[in-house]
């Protein structure tokens, strides 16, 4: 199968590990990597939108604690990539017509998002036969958007799901291409959980690949999708940690 992969300027632990199984399968080929070079907005800009809607608090938290937390190891996508012998399509205008013929002229059959790109919109949306599959961390029967984690340990769930899904427009509204259920535990925390469900992910995507190329394969469906979940506020972040206290 040959496919094109779509990422950001940074690959992640999780995005590499991802990417690992799919690198060392002789039976894929991965024609380019489109990178979203497009500058990221500044810290006081996500902030200040943030706290027009409510989040400000919550922001701040998340700041305090971001400088105090471990950094976690990621790699220039680049040079990660072109090591690999992939090339590399870097451009600041992802959406252009331009781009889309570059990518077209090489027939890839489906697209692999793992960062940037925002909400996928058209040309690149419809451009291979097979579509653009991509994580979501989270049940899109019940859970779409984000933060990982968040709302199912806010609204005592007891497990999670994790989504490899084929892209449609609008936010998490795609097919589900494979599927898998993240037990909550008494114990979890946010980071806890969405560590763990990153881990217990990571060969989903080179799973899903290979069903997509079976010619007998049939996607699965979702009778009706959930909410569209956001970045909660402080009071909210507050009663997760009061709920969290008394499990």
């Amino acid at each position: 199968m040959k496919i094109a992969l779509m990422c950001g300027p940074s690959l992640d632990e999780f995005q590499q590990q991802a990417l690992t199984p799919i690198l060392n399968d002789s039976t894929i080929e991965i024609v380019a990597a489109l990178i979203d070079c497009r500058p990221k907005p500044s810290a006081k800009k996500r902030f200040m939108k943030n706290l027009k809607r409510g989040r400000g608090g919550y922001m701040l938290v998340m700041l305090a604690k971001s400088r105090f937390a471990k950094q976690k190891p990621s790699a220039n996508t680049k040079e990660f990539l072109s090591a690999k012998g992939v090339a590399c399509i870097e451009t600041t205008q992802p959406y252009s017509e331009e781009n889309a013929q570059k990518v077209s002229a090489l027939q890839p059959e489906a697209m692999v998002m793992l960062g940037g790109f925002g909400i996928v919109k058209e040309p690149l949306l419809s451009l291979a036969p097979q579509g653009i599959l991509s994580y979501h961390h989270g049940n899109m029967r019940k859970y779409r958007g984000q933060p990982v984690g968040f709302w199912e340990l806010y609204n005592g769930e007891k497990e999670m799901g994790v989504t490899v899904q084929r892209l449609a427009a609008g936010i998490d509204k795609g097919t589900p291409i494979v599927e898998k259920t993240i037990p909550i535990k008494k114990g979890d925390r946010q980071n806890t959980l969405c560590d763990r469900a990153l881990k217990e992910s990571t060969d989903m995507m080179h799973k899903a690949l290979h069903l997509i190329g079976q010619p007998d394969y049939q996607p699965g469906s979702i009778d009706q999708y959930g909410p569209i979940y956001t970045l909660p506020n402080l009071r909210q972040y507050i009663v997760l940690q009061i709920k969290l206290l008394f499990r």
